[in-house]
């Protein structure tokens, strides 16, 4: 039995658009509701993660979600301002730096700079410990990673960075490789779709991942919005809804409340685009066994017209199990 959060870092990465955001905080959400202190990072957040915790904006200070639960946003501008302001020690010459147009010119033209020092960030977050009792500050932290295009590349950068950098920049680097390819502290989750894209460029991550990152853990993939086959092999009947069966069949697609004015029709379309659904649900999930040696967790699609805190704390309950049966956590104990 593992438990994936008892490591320090998980890195949720994906392909755009498949719920990594949502995934990661249900992660969090799972985590906090066990006790532990949780701090989720992003790159570039849009604003998701305040409507999913129906809270205040996530911003480049670290702030309050909900109980046990904190965020920050890694805004580069004020990673690298931090990160000058502890070797400099003087503000008012740091100031001067930024400001100037050579920085300006070298900042944007240095992407792997800028990234190497967001991820020096997340090394010092992971380092940071409570200065009366030397105990972590961050129990799990949940690095809502880049999508899988970039992702890998930012999984190389500090092995790579290192053999050019000199100085604290390449003990910055050499410190986030460490941690990235210590299979106790770190874990690597995959989220993906249903889908032929999403399923395609999993696979593709993966594979290089093994050959470019072999010592970063990959843990599980996450098999977002899966679908669950309602009625086997056997095709919805329409003249079987007035039955005990056709009648349970609604209330599972619906839930327990049938209004009187949805049709039969209505109901047959219904059970028509879940059967599809299912059916990619089914097909990719089968790929990903075949193509993927890792565990395939599920989490079903929500039928919600808006998904905030409440949809999100459903959505982890059924996280919750499903980690709990494929052997990732353990089981709550039981309360006396």
């Amino acid at each position: 039995m593992s438990d994936l959060l008892q490591k320090r870092l998980l890195i949720v990465s994906g392909k755009g658009g498949v719920g990594k955001t949502v995934i990661s905080s249900a992660l969090g959400l799972i985590a906090a509701s066990r006790g532990q202190k949780v701090l989720l990072i992003k790159m570039d957040d849009q604003g998701r993660t305040a409507e999913l915790f129906e809270s205040g904006p996530v911003s480049d200070q670290i702030s309050p979600l909900r109980d046990g639960i904190s965020a920050l946003n890694l805004d580069p501008i004020t990673v690298v301002t931090d990160y000058f302001t502890k070797q400099l020690k003087i503000k008012r010459l740091v100031g001067h730096i930024i400001g100037s147009r050579l920085f300006q010119n070298w900042f944007r033209v240095s992407p792997a700079i800028k990234e190497m020092i967001s991820l020096g960030k997340v090394w010092d977050l992971i380092e940071e410990k409570t200065w009366w009792r030397s105990t972590p500050v961050w129990d799990l932290i949940l690095f809502d990673a880049p999508a899988t295009g970039h992702g890998l590349g930012l999984l190389r950068l500090p092995e790579q960075a290192s053999k050019l950098l000199m100085g604290p920049l390449k003990t910055n680097a050499l410190g986030v490789q460490a941690v990235l390819e210590d299979a106790e502290r770190t874990g690597l989750l995959l989220v993906t779709l249903p889908e032929e894209m999403p399923v395609n460029e999993t696979v593709h991550f993966h594979t290089e991942a093994r050959v470019q990152v072999p010592r970063v853990a990959q843990e599980a993939v996450i098999l977002n919005a899966a679908a669950p086959d309602r009625f086997g092999e056997t095709d919805a009947d329409p003249a079987t809804w007035s039955g005990p069966a056709g009648q349970a069949a609604m209330a599972s697609m619906v839930g327990s409340a049938l209004e009187a004015e949805v049709t039969n029709e209505a109901f047959q379309h219904a059970a028509d685009v879940g059967q599809a659904r299912a059916s990619l649900t089914k097909r990719y999930r089968d790929e990903l066994k075949q193509r993927i040696r890792l565990p395939i967790v599920e989490v079903p699609y929500m039928f919600s017209a808006a998904f905030g805190f409440k949809q999100l704390e459903q959505l982890s309950g059924h996280l919750e199990r499903n980690l709990i049966e494929a052997g990732l956590i353990p089981a709550r104990e039981a309360s006396s």
